[in-house]
């Protein structure tokens, strides 16, 4: 017997998450300036797949693209919020393997809110969704070489470090090695997610 493991992919409604001091959403098109703000940071795009921004239509497109990966259950895409004031300030998602049950994690996040605990507290909620709502077996992640704050970040998320994959994806103008980070779902503890806050009355998924 044969077993296909399918992911758990909402289809009609974009799955909204919330913690204490965020909202994570899908993101419109009116979000389009919040983004090109994000992405028009040479320091935020360093480490990325995609160029600096120049004109706020790229943001636009952006949106678009992710939009469209979600209707075709190719991947989910939330834009993070402060709750105080539902402004984007970044955004985490996954890009999925259906037969294998896996997802390629990504993330980014405006440079004024960097080291404030905000990734932490979006990843750790995104990550458990991704194992108890999407049915995920296998998340991943792909790191460029001497991006320390990522490493450091998905280290303390407890995700463990397979290897490097040299020159593997082509950006920017070149080959890029790409270092592998994967967390599986029999390595996951609850406690992960209850870090959040500590109460779990304070975390809830709006469907």
């Amino acid at each position: 017997m044969t077993m296909i493991n399918q992911i758990q992919i909402p289809m009609t409604t974009f799955p909204e998450l919330v913690t204490a001091n965020l909202h994570l959403r899908e993101l419109v098109p009116t979000d389009a300036e919040a983004v090109y703000r994000i992405y028009v940071e040479e320091e935020v795009t360093r480490f990325y797949d995609l160029d600096t921004f120049d004109d706020i239509r790229q943001a636009t497109e952006l949106i678009r693209r992710q939009r469209s990966r979600f209707e075709r259950g190719e991947g989910l895409r939330w834009g993070i919020a402060q709750r105080a004031n539902n402004v984007i300030i970044g955004s985490v998602g996954y890009v999925f393997s259906q037969h294998n049950a896996q997802g390629g994690i990504g993330y980014d996040l405006a440079r004024p809110y960097w080291r404030k605990g905000i990734m932490t507290e979006a990843l750790r909620l995104v990550i458990h969704y991704g194992f108890s709502s999407l049915k995920l077996n296998r998340i991943q992640a792909l790191v460029i070489p001497g991006n320390s704050a990522s490493v450091g970040l998905l280290t303390k998320l407890g995700f463990e470090e397979e290897g490097l994959l040299r020159d593997y994806a082509f950006f920017k103008g070149r080959y890029n090695d790409l270092i592998c980070y994967a967390l599986l779902k029999r390595d996951y503890g609850a406690s992960d997610y209850a870090l959040l806050k500590g109460d779990e009355k304070q975390h809830k998924k709006v469907v």
